[in-house]
């Protein structure tokens, strides 16, 4: 039977209470709430920023405290003003009403984030950047102030996003200073972060401190004063944060003893030795509290040093020594999954808007409406039976893309980019299918055809011919995927089966959702937009992603084959062109002239673009320009041997991370000064082109792909260094071994 108001009414209802708590969220954030100081909060997928006030009002000529609130994701952190070996802090950029003026942020004391061979300095989930606001005193009551800041930091888990935002908050003036109460929102959150500020240690306490500096180590004497009678001073373990980059190896393990001054902190340094600090600031943090004359400070974990330096010898007490670096692990993080399974969702979405499969649609729909003689069971199960037509169709073409990734899973991801008559296939099948979008000719027409008669015989058997028509949707849909779905279907070649076929899945979910939901609820069909000239606009803007990457291929296949090469693929895509237009003013008055004249033009544009062998080893074997040699496993054999340094960059030209990691770290002035200064030998993998020796060097590390860098320092084991790269991560790197 037809589906009555009621049963779309519930429909209806169960849809508002899906959405019904983001839209109270959003209704609660946007509320004016009495007594409570309006701020703006801004969300990314990994922070929630906003700017908070410990008081309700301002009260003119009082100083007022703010913060930076973050709420971070688990497994997700920010920096402190040190990141460590990597990393950047936090900063503030103020947009104050004329006589308000900020300070400086108050940082409370980090924890250690260890990654790999690295350590950095920073917070995870709630973390508060104090600022003590100074305001003027020709403030009338009842003003309303807001204080605003542009917010920058960077967010990292295995890789590092630079996020922004702009914050503020808005305060009542009151000229009644008890109106100025403390926010009860807040109040933990502000006693908390206060709390874990570092107390001054020199000027407010009689305790004494003092570091000499040796290349061994820095070394850090606390002397207390006398100890009051009753009290024992046991402080268990104790970590040093420094305020100044590149003094310490961060990694290293800090050693803390009892003397009979007091007690002693060791703490590795880096090589070379800072030859030329007065004194040493930075933070010291207590595990279990401080005490014996911190008096109320008591409960504090954290106290702020700056103790004059010596340099002189001194003893390691360290036990073992920095931590024996490992190989890091990098697995795909849920973040990663869900937004390529977002992606490859939209992308299924966006094939039902494009010309070949969009006006099928309502035809599909209205013959199952047909079909189905008012019977709204029997039509959910032809929309049923259509949503399984489509994801078994995308299983199957899932089935072949995972059967290529098998066969070249021995030579690792990317091998197909290492041949250059590969790239040159994809080149010219890209630029035919950009030909078709751009509406040069058409192709698909048949295969819409048969999908029509697919649809006359579901009158014979309604589920059999909706399963067929899904499995011929997935057909049809064929020439329209590239220009969205291209990274989503690339992606899953370098991911397991489980995930490849997760991403297959989504795709076929998002091509046939409309269908099964308009199936459902038919009602909904007066809904859809007409078929009409927009569609045409969006398909030839489609098109210009495929020549984008053209032109990229293009580039690759320059530093395989050099510019002859390039030139000869030029030279094909002109003539593929001139085909490909032939074949669309004659492909219907001369249908058999139009297939001659494609054939043709496709054969000769073929031959006219494929690589000459001899000129597929043109990347091998040359000496790398700028300082970079090229690698073999026997020319790192001859360097350890010699006693030197030697760092390797596993590249290739079409590996785009590699590319960046190049420009914003390995080629900036300051690290290649480094390296010339420590005398490292920089060696260059380049597996633009198959290499298998290159590929079995991966291998040794755990990888099948590239970027890999790799640090093998005068004595030790090698160290992998982070799959993205800064200069600091390098330098710390290439610094910190022994």
């Amino acid at each position: 039977m037809p589906i009555s108001m009621n049963r779309i009414a519930v429909y209806f209802v169960a849809l508002i209470c899906a959405f019904f708590p983001t839209l109270f969220s959003i209704a609660s954030a946007t509320e004016a709430n009495p007594g409570k100081a309006p701020h703006a909060t801004v969300k990314t997928p990994h922070v929630a920023a906003e700017l908070i006030s410990q008081q309700t009002a301002i009260v003119p000529g009082q100083p007022i405290e703010v913060a930076l609130r973050f709420q971070i994701i688990e497994h997700w952190h920010t920096y402190w003003q040190n990141p460590g070996d990597s990393g950047l802090p936090t900063k503030l950029k103020w947009h104050l009403p004329s006589g308000f003026s900020a300070s400086a942020i108050q940082w409370p004391y980090p924890k250690k984030l260890p990654l790999g061979p690295l350590m950095n300095f920073g917070y995870e989930g709630e973390a508060l950047h104090l600022v003590t606001i100074q305001t003027p005193k020709n403030l009338n009551a009842g003003d309303k102030i807001t204080l605003s800041a542009k917010a920058d930091w960077l967010v990292c888990a295995d890789v590092c996003i630079p996020e922004e935002g702009d914050v503020s908050v808005t305060l009542p003036v009151s000229l009644d200073a008890a109106a100025s109460r403390i926010d009860p929102r807040w109040a933990n959150a502000f006693a908390t972060a206060q709390a874990a500020l570092p107390v001054a240690f020199n000027t407010r306490t009689n305790w004494k401190a003092s570091a000499k500096l040796a290349p061994q180590g820095l070394q850090i004497d606390l002397t207390p004063p006398t100890p009051p009678q009753g009290e024992t001073l046991d402080l268990q373990e104790l970590t040093f944060y420094p305020y100044q980059g590149e003094l310490i190896e961060n990694a290293g393990k800090q050693v803390l003893t009892r003397v009979s001054e007091g007690f002693r902190l060791f703490v590795p340094v880096i090589d070379p030795l800072a030859a030329d600090l007065k004194t040493v600031n930075g933070v010291l943090v207590s595990s279990n509290g401080w005490g014996g004359g911190l008096g109320s400070a008591r409960a504090n974990k954290a106290v702020e040093i700056a103790a004059p330096v010596s340099y002189a010898k001194i003893e390691n007490p360290s036990i073992g020594g920095a931590p024996k670096p490992k190989i890091p692990e990098e697995p795909l993080s849920a973040v990663s999954l869900l937004a390529t399974l977002g992606a490859a969702l939209l992308g299924g979405l966006i094939l039902n808007l494009m010309p070949c499969v969009f006006p099928v649609l309502g035809i599909k729909v209205m013959g199952f409406v047909q079909n189905a003689h008012g019977d709204g069971g029997a039509l959910r199960r032809q929309g049923l039976a259509f949503f399984v037509g489509v994801v078994l169709s995308f299983l199957v073409l899932a089935g072949l893309m995972l059967a290529l990734r098998a066969a070249g899973q021995s030579i690792g991801w990317g091998f197909q980019l290492q041949e250059p008559g590969f790239i040159v296939v994809l080149a010219l099948v890209f630029f035919i299918m950009a030909l078709n979008l751009s509406g040069v000719f058409e192709i698909g027409t048949s295969l819409q055809s048969a999908a029509g008669q697919a649809e006359l015989n579901a009158q014979k058997n309604p589920l059999v011919g909706a399963f067929a028509s899904g499995v011929l949707a997935t057909v049809v849909a064929t020439p329209c995927m590239a220009p969205g779905l291209g990274a989503s279907v690339g992606f899953t070649l370098s991911q397991s089966t489980s995930i490849a076929l997760l991403v297959f899945l989504a795709i076929a979910v998002g091509l046939a959702a409309p269908v099964l939901l308009l199936s459902f609820v038919p009602a909904w069909l007066k809904f859809l937009p007409k078929p009409g000239a927009w569609m045409e606009t969006f398909k030839e803007c489609m098109a210009f992603p495929l020549y984008a990457t053209v032109v990229w291929l293009a580039w690759v296949l320059g530093s395989q084959t050099g510019n002859d090469g390039v030139a000869k693929l030029l030279l094909a895509l002109v003539t593929i062109a001139f085909a490909a237009w032939a074949y669309g003013r004659w492909q219907v008055k001369k249908p058999m002239l139009a297939m001659i004249l494609a054939v043709v033009g496709l054969a000769a544009g073929a031959v006219l673009a494929w690589p000459a062998d001899e000129l597929q080893t043109d990347a091998q074997g040359k000496k790398i320009d700028d300082g970079w040699v090229a690698f073999s496993p026997a020319k790192i054999t001859e360097l350890r041997a010699a006693g030197k340094p030697v760092f390797v960059d596993f590249t290739a030209t079409w590996c785009i991370t590699c590319q960046v990691n190049k420009r914003v770290a390995l080629n900036k002035a300051e690290v290649v000064k480094r390296f010339q200064e420590l005398g490292i030998v920089r060696l260059k993998a380049d597996w633009t082109v198959k290499d298998p020796v290159i590929t079995a060097a991966l291998a040794e590390f755990g990888r099948n792909g590239v970027p890999l860098y790799v640090f093998y320092p005068k004595n030790g084991e090698p160290q992998v260094l982070p799959e993205v790269l800064t200069p600091s991560v390098v330098l710390a790197a290439i610094g910190a071994a022994k």
